[in-house]
């Protein structure tokens, strides 16, 4: 009985990666995102991935804009930012943290302008807000 209950596991982790599919997102003159050959604006869940398979970015896509809380991890597993969007404009706090995870910067946003901004560790170059991706590439998701 132990071996039936161990297969159905096995077998049911087997359909739900096979029933996962690669989305691949395009950014349009638009400025929204669009499931490559696709007519219309994107949404959904999604995941992005760093080449080592860590966790790169993860949000919500509505109707072809950011939307809700995103986050965005450095390729060693521990978070770089994390904020919120509104309409496809970072809004709120959003909050920097270097490579090992100490909090380095906190900025407000309003309707996509940083308002205010404090800085609390100097970044490095590749640390700034430009070096980091406003969107996925390459979203996997659950359908």
């Amino acid at each position: 009985m132990k071996w039936i209950a161990i297969i159905a596991v096995c077998l049911a982790v087997v359909l739900y990666a096979l029933n996962r599919s690669e989305v691949g997102l395009e950014q349009r003159e638009d400025g929204l995102y669009y499931k490559t050959g696709a007519e219309t604006a994107f949404t959904g869940d999604g995941l992005v991935y760093h080449s080592n398979k860590q966790k790169a970015q993860e949000g919500k896509i509505e109707a072809g804009k950011q939307t809700g809380p995103w986050k965005i991890w450095h390729a060693n597993g521990h978070l770089h930012w994390e904020g919120s969007y509104k309409d496809g404009n970072k809004e709120g706090v959003w909050t920097r943290y270097d490579e090992e995870g100490a909090k380095t910067k906190e900025s407000t946003w309003e309707e996509g302008v940083e308002q205010i901004m404090f800085e609390l560790k100097p970044a490095e170059p590749a640390e700034s807000p430009a070096a980091i991706p406003a969107a996925p590439t390459e979203q996997k998701q659950n359908e």
